[in-house]
Protein backbone atom coordinates (compact mmCIF):
# COMPACT_ATOMS: atom_id res chain seq x y z
CA UNK A 1 0.00 0.00 0.00
CA UNK A 2 1.21 3.35 -0.80
CA UNK A 3 0.58 6.22 1.17
CA UNK A 4 1.35 10.16 1.04
CA UNK A 5 1.51 12.55 4.33
CA UNK A 6 1.51 16.43 4.11
CA UNK A 7 2.72 17.81 7.59
CA UNK A 8 1.33 21.25 8.00
CA UNK A 9 3.20 22.70 10.93
CA UNK A 10 2.62 25.86 12.94
CA UNK A 11 5.42 27.69 13.48
CA UNK A 12 4.63 31.38 14.57
CA UNK A 13 6.06 33.13 17.71
CA UNK A 14 3.54 31.08 19.95
CA UNK A 15 5.62 28.06 19.48
CA UNK A 16 8.83 28.83 20.48
CA UNK A 17 7.53 27.40 24.17
CA UNK A 18 7.59 23.78 22.46
CA UNK A 19 10.07 24.19 19.75
CA UNK A 20 12.25 21.51 21.08
CA UNK A 21 9.29 18.76 21.89
CA UNK A 22 7.82 20.07 18.09
CA UNK A 23 11.25 19.42 16.04
CA UNK A 24 11.52 16.10 18.50
CA UNK A 25 8.03 14.42 18.07
CA UNK A 26 8.02 15.48 14.29
CA UNK A 27 11.52 13.28 14.12
CA UNK A 28 10.24 10.49 16.02
CA UNK A 29 7.71 10.02 13.96
CA UNK A 30 9.75 10.33 10.81
CA UNK A 31 11.29 6.95 12.58
CA UNK A 32 8.23 5.40 13.67
CA UNK A 33 7.19 5.38 9.94
CA UNK A 34 10.35 4.13 8.76
CA UNK A 35 9.81 0.28 10.10
CA UNK A 36 6.56 0.28 8.72
CA UNK A 37 5.52 -1.87 5.49
CA UNK A 38 4.57 -0.50 2.37
CA UNK A 39 5.59 3.12 0.77
CA UNK A 40 4.96 6.23 2.02
CA UNK A 41 6.43 9.69 1.33
CA UNK A 42 5.81 12.95 2.66
CA UNK A 43 5.47 16.66 2.34
CA UNK A 44 6.18 19.12 5.36
CA UNK A 45 4.77 23.21 4.92
CA UNK A 46 5.77 25.36 7.98
CA UNK A 47 3.32 28.55 8.27
CA UNK A 48 3.57 31.60 10.04
CA UNK A 49 2.52 34.78 8.42
CA UNK A 50 3.46 32.92 5.45
CA UNK A 51 3.77 29.49 4.07
CA UNK A 52 6.79 27.68 3.03
CA UNK A 53 7.38 24.55 1.59
CA UNK A 54 10.02 22.89 3.65
CA UNK A 55 10.36 19.92 1.57
CA UNK A 56 7.93 17.67 -1.11
CA UNK A 57 7.33 14.31 -1.08
CA UNK A 58 10.41 12.91 0.07
CA UNK A 59 10.22 8.89 0.49
CA UNK A 60 9.84 8.47 4.23
CA UNK A 61 13.17 6.81 4.76
CA UNK A 62 15.10 9.82 3.04
CA UNK A 63 13.01 13.12 4.93
CA UNK A 64 14.63 15.71 6.53
CA UNK A 65 14.38 15.80 10.25
CA UNK A 66 13.62 19.30 11.94
CA UNK A 67 16.18 21.16 12.77
CA UNK A 68 16.84 25.09 14.18
CA UNK A 69 17.57 25.66 10.75
CA UNK A 70 14.18 24.49 8.83
CA UNK A 71 11.77 25.51 12.11
CA UNK A 72 12.39 28.52 13.55
CA UNK A 73 9.10 30.05 15.42
CA UNK A 74 8.55 33.77 14.76
CA UNK A 75 5.08 35.14 13.02
CA UNK A 76 1.39 35.05 13.23
CA UNK A 77 -1.03 32.26 12.10
CA UNK A 78 -1.94 32.01 8.60
CA UNK A 79 -3.84 28.69 8.38
CA UNK A 80 -6.00 29.27 6.15
CA UNK A 81 -3.04 29.85 3.22
CA UNK A 82 -1.06 27.19 4.49
CA UNK A 83 -3.82 24.49 4.62
CA UNK A 84 -4.85 25.83 0.85
CA UNK A 85 -1.57 25.69 -0.25
CA UNK A 86 -0.87 22.48 0.87
CA UNK A 87 -3.80 21.07 -0.08
CA UNK A 88 -3.92 22.48 -4.17
CA UNK A 89 0.36 21.92 -4.29
CA UNK A 90 -0.53 17.82 -3.19
CA UNK A 91 -3.23 17.53 -5.39
CA UNK A 92 -1.13 18.93 -8.07
CA UNK A 93 1.61 16.48 -7.28
CA UNK A 94 -0.94 13.25 -7.64
CA UNK A 95 -2.35 14.65 -10.58
CA UNK A 96 0.94 14.73 -12.57
CA UNK A 97 2.18 11.19 -11.69
CA UNK A 98 1.19 7.56 -13.45
CA UNK A 99 -2.10 6.43 -12.45
CA UNK A 100 -0.01 3.26 -11.12
CA UNK A 101 2.40 4.83 -9.25
CA UNK A 102 -0.15 7.15 -7.12
CA UNK A 103 -0.68 6.66 -3.30
CA UNK A 104 -3.59 4.55 -1.84
CA UNK A 105 -3.92 7.18 0.51
CA UNK A 106 -3.57 10.69 1.43
CA UNK A 107 -3.58 12.05 4.55
CA UNK A 108 -3.03 15.70 5.72
CA UNK A 109 -2.29 16.29 9.27
CA UNK A 110 -2.69 19.75 10.59
CA UNK A 111 -1.12 21.11 13.94
CA UNK A 112 -0.95 24.57 15.52
CA UNK A 113 -0.76 26.24 18.32
CA UNK A 114 -3.26 29.36 17.63
CA UNK A 115 -6.20 30.52 15.80
CA UNK A 116 -6.75 31.81 11.89
CA UNK A 117 -5.42 35.36 12.38
CA UNK A 118 -2.76 36.28 8.94
CA UNK A 119 -4.66 34.33 5.83
CA UNK A 120 -6.12 36.28 3.18
CA UNK A 121 -7.78 32.93 2.31
CA UNK A 122 -11.29 32.94 3.32
CA UNK A 123 -12.99 30.15 5.85
CA UNK A 124 -15.33 29.18 3.36
CA UNK A 125 -13.19 28.56 0.50
CA UNK A 126 -10.92 26.16 3.16
CA UNK A 127 -13.77 24.53 3.76
CA UNK A 128 -15.22 23.65 -0.14
CA UNK A 129 -11.61 22.62 -0.67
CA UNK A 130 -10.99 20.34 2.13
CA UNK A 131 -14.56 18.69 1.78
CA UNK A 132 -14.11 18.09 -1.99
CA UNK A 133 -10.87 16.39 -0.98
CA UNK A 134 -12.83 14.19 1.16
CA UNK A 135 -15.91 13.51 -0.28
CA UNK A 136 -14.68 12.46 -3.85
CA UNK A 137 -10.88 11.95 -3.61
CA UNK A 138 -10.97 9.73 0.05
CA UNK A 139 -8.42 12.18 1.65
CA UNK A 140 -8.34 12.27 4.93
CA UNK A 141 -7.29 15.02 7.15
CA UNK A 142 -6.10 14.64 11.02
CA UNK A 143 -6.09 18.58 12.65
CA UNK A 144 -4.32 19.04 16.21
CA UNK A 145 -5.33 22.20 17.82
CA UNK A 146 -3.81 23.61 21.00
CA UNK A 147 -5.34 26.66 23.18
CA UNK A 148 -8.69 26.41 20.93
CA UNK A 149 -11.65 23.63 20.70
CA UNK A 150 -10.39 21.81 17.70
CA UNK A 151 -13.39 19.99 17.19
CA UNK A 152 -15.13 23.30 16.14
CA UNK A 153 -11.56 24.34 14.63
CA UNK A 154 -11.82 21.46 12.52
CA UNK A 155 -15.18 21.56 11.61
CA UNK A 156 -15.01 24.99 10.47
CA UNK A 157 -12.72 23.95 8.08
CA UNK A 158 -14.63 20.85 6.75
CA UNK A 159 -12.99 18.27 8.44
CA UNK A 160 -14.37 15.82 10.45
CA UNK A 161 -14.51 16.22 14.48
CA UNK A 162 -13.49 12.94 15.36
CA UNK A 163 -10.19 13.38 13.08
CA UNK A 164 -9.37 16.47 15.64
CA UNK A 165 -7.12 16.26 18.63
CA UNK A 166 -7.17 18.76 21.54
CA UNK A 167 -3.31 19.16 22.09
CA UNK A 168 -2.31 20.75 25.51
CA UNK A 169 0.17 23.12 25.05
CA UNK A 170 3.40 21.80 26.38
CA UNK A 171 6.09 19.31 25.62
CA UNK A 172 4.50 16.44 26.76
CA UNK A 173 1.33 17.41 25.26
CA UNK A 174 3.58 17.89 22.01
CA UNK A 175 5.35 14.60 21.93
CA UNK A 176 1.66 12.53 23.24
CA UNK A 177 0.07 14.30 19.79
CA UNK A 178 2.58 13.33 17.75
CA UNK A 179 2.76 9.20 19.07
CA UNK A 180 -1.24 9.43 18.49
CA UNK A 181 -0.87 10.60 15.02
CA UNK A 182 2.10 8.34 14.21
CA UNK A 183 -0.26 5.16 15.48
CA UNK A 184 -3.21 6.19 13.37
CA UNK A 185 -1.19 6.91 10.24
CA UNK A 186 0.42 3.46 10.42
CA UNK A 187 -2.98 1.80 10.79
CA UNK A 188 -3.90 3.73 7.66
CA UNK A 189 -0.65 2.18 6.13
CA UNK A 190 -1.51 -1.28 7.55
CA UNK A 191 -5.85 -0.58 6.86
CA UNK A 192 -6.40 2.16 4.37
CA UNK A 193 -7.81 4.21 6.89
CA UNK A 194 -6.64 5.91 9.94
CA UNK A 195 -10.31 5.37 11.85
CA UNK A 196 -9.69 9.09 13.79
CA UNK A 197 -7.83 10.34 17.15
CA UNK A 198 -8.79 7.22 19.67
CA UNK A 199 -10.30 7.98 23.61
CA UNK A 200 -6.82 6.58 24.22
CA UNK A 201 -5.42 9.77 22.20
CA UNK A 202 -7.90 12.18 23.90
CA UNK A 203 -7.20 10.66 27.33
CA UNK A 204 -3.93 11.28 27.21
CA UNK A 205 -3.86 15.13 26.43
CA UNK A 206 -6.64 15.26 29.63
CA UNK A 207 -4.15 13.91 31.81
CA UNK A 208 -0.90 16.23 30.92
CA UNK A 209 -3.37 18.88 31.06
CA UNK A 210 -4.51 17.74 34.66
CA UNK A 211 -0.29 17.71 35.55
Amino acid sequence: MKTHITFVLDSSGSMEAIKDDTKDGFNSFLEEQKTEDGTATVSLYNFDTSVEQVYKTELIEDASKLTDGNYTPSGRTALHDALTTAVNETTDHIASLEKATRPDNVIIVVLTDGKENASETPQDTVRELVEQRREKHGWEFLFIGANQDAALTASGMGMSADHSLDMDHSGEGARNAYQSTSKRISEARREGRTGGYSDEDRRKQDETDNL
